[in-house]
């Protein structure tokens, strides 16, 4: 609503004492009524609401908060009584204005209320009343350049625009090189990370390669080894294989003594059988038995040597 302070009411004493404001002492406006029952103008209420007062009615005296309003509108007839009170303006000193229309006398046909010109939004300066307009309004040189005016506002617009369209595709360009330069640096974080993993890995090969070169060396000291073992092998494999063939040589020997002595053994037999015919036949012969007798024990004796030595090789 326009100020109130454009106009005054006509006959203000015959207007009705409930429609006046028992803070601002003038008819109300913008009434709002209070919990306790109680109408007030909004503006009032809320300005003693603000500065902490107490609900200025003597059955309440409550402390004012916005709980203490009621959502609920004035009734109508009193909004339609306040409309219809009879205002002057001080302008033009029109009365017998309604004040409920006291705003649209004063947007359209206040001869006296300052108003600004249309070209101030081009940049003139010009302020002054309704009658007055028309007139400057004819020589207005911002209104003259209005048809240049708004063909740059349209080509400012259009810029406007395409700027904006350019600052929001910047802006999603900055937002993606904010992306990329986090992935970039997500990236690079993965690559330190996968380089140290390289290097302990270089670090472990290195060691695995020193492991198995000192597993090399061992092994040639092994095959060395084994080498010189197999030439000893060798070696004893053909002195074995000499002296299997020296026991060989020693069997043969060995069964050709056996064989002998076998011999030997039946010429004993037979020697011992003629012995005894020989004893028989004749005693006197007793001679010749102690002869043989001494024979039979060197063959004995021969014959034992060749037991031993039977039997040393047949161990």
């Amino acid at each position: 609503m326009i100020s109130s302070r454009f106009y005054e009411y006509i006959d203000r004493g015959s207007i009705d004492s409930d429609l006046i404001c028992l803070l601002c002492h003038n008819p109300f406006i913008d009434p709002i009524v209070t919990q306790c029952g109680d109408t007030y103008c909004r503006r009032c209420i809320e300005k003693d609401m603000g500065n902490g007062s107490h609900c200025p009615s003597q059955s309440c005296n409550q402390l004012l908060s916005t709980d203490h309003l009621t959502p609920n509108p004035p009734p109508r007839l009193v909004v339609s009584m306040l409309d219809k009170l009879k205002v002057r303006c001080q302008l033009c000193e029109k009365t017998n204005i309604n004040r409920g229309t006291f705003d649209e006398h004063i947007k359209t046909s206040c001869s006296e209320y300052q108003i600004d010109c249309p070209g101030k939004n081009i940049g003139c300066q010009w302020f002054g009343s309704r009658n007055e307009h028309d007139e400057h309004t004819k020589t207005c040189l911002f209104e003259k350049l209005r048809p240049m005016v708004d063909i740059l506002n349209r080509v400012i617009e259009n810029q406007s625009l395409d700027i904006k369209k350019l600052q929001k595709q910047t802006e999603q360009q900055t937002t993606e090189i904010g992306q990329l330069n986090t992935q970039i640096d997500q990236q690079n974080a993965q690559f330190e990370q996968q380089t140290i993993e390289i290097g302990q890995l270089n670090t472990q090969v290195d060691q695995q390669k020193i492991q198995l070169d000192q597993q090399k060396t061992k092994f040639e000291q092994q095959t060395t080894e084994l080498g010189q073992q197999k030439i000893q092998l060798d070696q004893q494999k053909t002195k074995l294989e000499q002296q299997t063939t020296e026991l060989g040589q020693q069997k043969t020997q060995a069964d050709q003594q056996k064989t002998k002595l076998e011999q030997l053994e039946a010429q004993l037999q037979q020697q011992q059988i003629q012995i005894s015919d020989i004893q028989s036949e004749n005693q006197t012969q007793n001679n010749e038995i102690t002869s043989i007798r001494k024979q039979i024990a060197k063959l004995e004796e021969e014959i034992n040597k060749l037991k031993s030595t039977a039997l040393w090789f047949c161990k």
